[in-house]
């Protein structure tokens, strides 16, 4: 019953939101004289205003996102690679709440970007799907969002959600990518929410909790192994999720 609820609230804020965002693209395209670049930032502002909608208001007051102060400064850097565990499909929502020098676009695998509308919407405002590139389209996609228009991108290198509190092993190419390019690495931990929703999409009661972590600089990954940089992102943030599950566990939130 709950997931009904839930669900039911999402749809009645979000399609009134996206049917206006939409109406706001078309005007702000005559404004701007549907320059591909303008049409990219406002699309990502309006994607951005949607995991707005839907973690502040659709899913409350049954679920609670906290984004816990890293003491670092909460804001990522222009053109950073952001990495994140990937624990279930409401990641691609909660980051969100991650606070960017501009509104970011997210990497992601093939069927998200086939879903109407939605998927439409991503495209417009430069997502992508890893899973139909090469990794000379992925380099060449990334190169003109992260060195051209400063914009920081979201990526799960699990590849898919771990629906647990384990983290997958990471597949290296946006690392890879962080180092062709020069650009700094920002790993983001992400906790409470693998069963928001399950496997079978089903809501559950909790709250999660998010923290960015110090940013690894663009001089450091580009002298690090590709190998010793996966490895060294991915122990940070099992020992950062670890961290927050515990703080979960003990109540503290």
């Amino acid at each position: 019953m709950l997931s009904v609820i839930i669900y039911a609230q999402i749809l009645l804020l979000a399609v009134p939101y996206v049917a206006a965002a939409l109406a706001a693209l078309l005007i702000g395209g005559i404004c701007c004289g549907f320059r591909p670049l303008a049409i990219r930032r406002l699309m990502r502002r309006l994607i951005l205003g949607l995991g707005h909608v839907v973690v502040r208001a659709a899913i409350r007051p049954w679920i609670r996102v906290v984004v816990v102060d890293s003491g670092m400064g909460n804001t990522v850097p222009e053109g950073a690679v952001c990495i994140c565990n990937h624990r279930s499909a409401s990641d691609a929502f909660l980051v969100s709440q991650i606070r960017t020098a501009r509104p970011a676009a997210q990497a992601m695998k093939g069927w998200p970007m086939r879903l109407p509308i939605l998927g439409w919407c991503a495209k417009v405002g430069g997502y992508f799907s890893v899973a139909d590139s090469s990794y000379e389209e992925s380099l060449e996609f990334c190169r003109k969002l992260l060195i051209e228009e400063k914009t920081a991108i979201f990526v799960y290198p699990e590849g898919t959600r771990s629906g647990s509190r384990e983290i997958n092993q990471f597949h290296g190419t946006f690392f890879r990518i962080a180092k062709d390019l020069g650009v700094p690495i920002v790993p983001v931990a992400i906790a409470g929410n693998e069963n928001i929703p399950d496997r079978k999409f089903r809501m559950h009661r909790g709250t999660v909790l998010m923290k960015q972590l110090p940013a690894i600089s663009a001089e450091t990954v580009r002298n690090t192994a590709l190998y010793t940089l996966k490895n060294q992102v991915r122990k940070q943030l099992e020992a950062a999720t670890a961290e927050l599950d515990n703080r979960l566990d003990d109540h503290e939130f």
